[in-house]
């Protein structure tokens, strides 16, 4: 007896092409061999929605198959027109291959392999790397990020139809004081598996590079500019810190390169306290002098003074 192709996707005559589709997604999903392995009666099911489908979701197939019936095909080769899915001797011929028909389906991006088995490498839960590059203002105080990045998504993998990348947010907390290059690990917010199960989020903290201060292991290095006579007298200059700016006194022959330790004035340190701030000495010399400046750096210079 011929088969009623509406009937074989539980559908009304006069259904839609969306109709259609869902109805075959619904069963293709329900009986398709990777879900029911050695199972020679789904595997015939399946081969029957697929020829429904075949037919009834093109246009000009459906048209032949509305007019006459189990006999569309040879209606359509009386016409000339050629056809991928034929029935030849109670079986079945896919043309291109299942992947074929789940393509015409799904769109290109469907995941199967010709012997009907998915591709099961981008089904298992996977850890996505992130980078993240922090000022150290905000290291020193702790600060949040957002990252959006892809995935794919889960529902479309445990359907096991088609792999549809997904938009994925997460906000993450980088607490103060956190060392650079130092991983952070958030649980579960990586690549889902078809079961559900996914992996993990991990993101490398990277320091900003800074118009001022400058990491030396634990601690920050500051360029500070000392007029020539400050270093040659000793006096109070002002060291900025990422927090504010403080004052300090040097001794008098300071000399250019030398650091001063601040102790507890660099960047916070993980787990609490903070580390220490050095200030380097940047003798500056003027680039032009007074008549008086001139006079007095050649008195100077008479009583053997080296400034």
């Amino acid at each position: 007896m011929a088969k009623n192709y509406y009937d074989v996707l539980g559908i009304d005559k006069r259904a839609d092409e969306k109709e259609i589709k869902s109805a075959y997604r619904r069963l293709a999903r329900k009986y398709h061999p990777d879900v029911n392995p050695n199972d020679a009666s789904a595997e015939a099911k399946f081969k029957e929605v697929s020829e429904a489908n075949e037919v009834l979701s093109d246009p000009e197939k459906r048209k032949l198959y509305d007019q006459y019936g189990s006999n569309w095909e040879h209606a359509q080769n009386f016409g000339g027109a050629a056809t991928d899915f034929t029935s030849q001797g109670g079986g079945f011929n896919f043309g291109g291959g299942v992947g074929s028909i789940f393509d015409h389906l799904f769109g290109s991006g469907t995941r199967v392999r010709s012997n009907v088995q998915f591709d099961t490498d981008v089904y298992e839960p996977q850890d996505v790397e992130k980078v993240v590059e922090v000022s150290l203002e905000e290291i020193d105080r702790g600060t949040k990020r957002t990252l959006t990045y892809q995935t794919i998504d889960q529902q479309a993998l445990r359907d096991r139809v088609t792999t549809i990348p997904t938009t994925k947010k997460v906000e993450i907390t980088i607490p103060a004081g956190i060392a650079d290059g130092k991983k952070l690990r958030v649980p579960g917010k990586g690549q889902a598996s078809a079961t559900g199960q996914a992996g993990d989020l991990f993101v490398t903290v990277k320091y900003a590079a800074h118009e001022r201060f400058a990491p030396v292991g634990d601690h920050l290095e500051v360029e500070v500019a000392v007029p020539y006579t400050v270093a040659a007298l000793g006096g109070e200059i002002k060291v900025p810190t990422l927090r504010s700016t403080m004052s300090m006194r040097i001794p008098e022959g300071t000399q250019s390169g030398q650091k001063f330790r601040l102790a507890g004035q660099g960047i916070t340190r993980f787990g609490g306290g903070r580390n220490d701030l050095f200030a380097r000495i940047k003798i500056t010399v003027p680039k032009t002098l007074s008549d008086q400046e001139r006079a007095l750096l050649l008195q100077l210079q008479e009583v053997g003074g080296n400034p």
